[in-house]
């Protein structure tokens, strides 16, 4: 079944080149040119990934990182904000990867195969820790913090399973860049501590004293759970 790419650019000759190289990749694809319309079209379709423009004529493509993420959508940000700070903080939002303008339509359709594959990669459904205090499901994507859900980006929620799945192992960054991203793009170790600060966040795990993410110095993280037998 083909996948489904929303693209989110004002700038209609570069959607267009965009569109028509994903469409020869053997994609779906539809094209909205601002916030309005962009939301429109999620409400009404079911998309597997967006492509989405920071700068738009209605607001800030930023404001619709978080609608993507509770939709269970991976966002590829498509900016001319070139910044090693400005790109961190694109991730810190949620984004799966981030392409500065100007850029390749080959590379970008590369990126785009790159983020499906690791979203849709498929292990055993569910894993509980502690009790079933943490309950991750690999299935569904969801996860589910003493019952309550925990919503997630697609790339934290990678990282995570990764992370969980390797219990009580020191996992590197370098495996982390290589199991859950899978490609190389510079920034990446700092892409992947800005990852694990915003899970610890909604894990509400203190990094002075984790229950789920240690951090061990110099090496990587060890996830720290102790699995539940279902």
């Amino acid at each position: 079944m083909k996948k489904k790419i929303l693209i989110i650019e004002d700038d209609k000759k570069i959607s267009n080149l965009i569109k028509a190289y994903l469409e020869n990749a053997g994609f779906l694809v539809q094209s909205a040119f601002n916030i309005k319309q962009a939301i429109e079209f999620i409400e009404k379709e079911k998309f597997d990934l967006a492509i989405l423009d920071l700068m738009l004529p209605d607001g800030m493509g930023e404001t619709l990182v978080e609608e993507f993420s509770l939709i269970k959508v991976p966002v590829i940000m498509v900016t001319a904000k070139a910044s090693e700070e400005e790109k961190l903080a694109g991730f810190s939002l949620g984004a799966d990867d981030y392409v500065t303008k100007p850029f390749s339509p080959r590379e970008l359709v590369a990126r785009v195969k790159a983020v499906l594959k690791r979203y849709s990669f498929d292990e055993e459904d569910a894993l509980s820790f502690n009790k079933g205090a943490l309950v991750i499901n690999s299935k569904s994507h969801c996860v589910f913090l003493d019952r309550k859900e925990v919503v997630l980006t697609p790339t934290e929620f990678k990282i995570l399973l990764y992370l969980a799945q390797n219990y009580s192992k020191v996992v590197t960054r370098e495996d982390i860049i290589d199991k859950v991203f899978g490609y190389q793009f510079e920034g990446y170790e700092r892409t992947v501590d800005t990852h694990i600060k915003n899970l610890r966040h909604k894990l509400k795990d203190d990094p002075k004293t984790p229950k789920f993410i240690q951090t061990v110095h110099g090496v990587g993280y060890r996830f720290l759970c102790i699995k539940d037998e279902i």
